[in-house]
């Protein structure tokens, strides 16, 4: 028993010792840095928006605790030993005055391991995984409290059938219906880092195409791991959620779902074999004008459709443009995405300087589509069948919704 109590005592001084600081400081819950994305849903900053790294000083942290945890297991099992056998020459030295009884000594004992249980954080058997985006995570074997960080991977949760496991998303999520009820923990770019802490998640779910690097380390410095899923095609959505399903304990679930929009995938490439492939224009934003690069998943979205991307030739993810660079490329069909952030409607853009002059315009070959399209989740497939059936209005598939 003196071995147990040595041994607590030096594992308690090891984990003050390798303890970086007395806890994250208090500016630092609402603090964010580094200049914000010029696209809420889109680009990426130079330098990898999700790379950060605490991992070695709390891996052995949690290492440490753990030991702890194993030396009051052993203590409990030493108390249970001593009330049942009453082993009289149990002594305990440097006791409180009176404490030299067996029994007395194993309650003693007792208190001792259940004080520290309550003091010391529960430790989660956890695993150290590479994520998506090339970090090194130590995720929970069991998550089972999960903050999304971005509309497409609450949209992957829900699919996955973990939306009871889900305890807060951004003010973006939307689908399905019940996100919109979940506890909001502000926008992607800049999330309230002190609601997240309040979830008390065991992870958050995010990606570089719309959160910050900064916002990653911030969260590992609290203690809440990062993982981090990444998409610019249809294959690497299906893949994103394939990935996700084996860290969540949905593996089967995932590969469910992953056939099956493969299955959709095909059939709309079989069903525009042979159509002409028009030019293509997506709007991402109108003054100035932005459109998608030829790495972004939406111009993979596109081409799978059956279409080609204006911004194919252009350099960066979402290249701007002037409309005299736009005017002698003549794209055969412009693109819109439906949000409440995109105001204007197809007849506003008969009357826009130089937007007047584009014969797509001018023949009204101009339409709205679903924003499904910028979300790399489980409905990019609806969005691919509804680009389809605008590019090819012969092909029965959904069709665009003019405004």
């Amino acid at each position: 028993m003196r071995g147990c109590l040595v041994m607590l005592a030096q594992l308690i001084r090891a984990r003050r010792a390798t303890d970086p600081s007395p806890g994250p400081r208090p500016d630092e819950v609402n603090r964010d840095r580094g200049p914000p994305s010029p696209l809420g849903r889109g680009q990426r900053p130079n330098s990898h928006p999700l790379s950060s790294g605490r991992g070695r000083s709390q891996g052995l942290d949690h290492c440490i605790q753990r030991k702890v945890r194993d030396t009051l297991t052993a203590c409990s099992g030493l108390t249970f030993f001593m009330v049942k056998y009453d082993i009289h020459s149990a002594q305990v030295p440097s006791c409180p005055s009176g404490v030299n009884s067996p029994g007395s000594a194993a309650v003693w004992l007792y208190v001792v391991g259940v004080a520290l249980s309550i003091l010391l954080p529960a430790v989660a058997s956890a695993r150290t995984v590479i994520d998506q985006t090339g970090r090194t995570v130590n995720v929970p074997d069991n998550p089972h409290r999960l903050v999304s960080l971005a509309p497409n991977i609450t949209e992957i949760v829900y699919a996955l059938g973990l939306g009871d496991e889900l305890v807060g998303d951004t003010d973006y999520c939307d689908f399905p219906p019940q996100a919109k009820n979940k506890p909001h923990i502000g926008t992607m770019l800049n999330p309230s880092l002190e609601r997240i802490v309040t979830l008390k998640p065991d992870l958050a779910l995010g990606t570089p195409e719309a959160n910050r690097r900064e916002t990653a380390a911030q969260l590992e410095r609290l203690g809440i791991p990062v993982y981090g899923v990444t998409a610019s095609t249809l294959a690497g959505t299906l893949a994103s959620i394939e990935d996700l399903g084996k860290i969540l304990g949905r593996a089967s679930e995932a590969r469910s779902l992953v056939v099956e929009m493969q299955s959709r995938i095909d059939q709309v490439e079989k069903r525009i074999e042979g159509q002409p492939k028009p030019k293509v224009l997506f709007v991402v934003w109108y003054r100035p004008l932005i459109t998608v690069g030829p790495t972004t998943f939406i111009a993979d979205v596109i081409r799978a459709a059956g279409g080609i991307p204006i911004g194919e030739n252009l350099k960066g993810e979402w290249p701007r443009l002037t409309l005299e660079e736009l005017l002698p490329q003549n794209p055969g069909v412009i693109l819109l995405p439906k949000t409440e952030s995109f105001s204007p409607n197809t007849e506003d853009f008969q009357s826009l300087p130089g937007w007047k002059d584009l014969p797509a315009v001018k023949e009204r070959r101009m339409f709205f589509v679903s924003e499904t399209v910028m979300r790399p989740g489980p409905r990019l497939v609806d969005a691919l069948e509804e680009l389809a059936g605008v590019l090819h209005p012969t092909v029965a598939f959904k069709t665009g919704e003019r405004r």
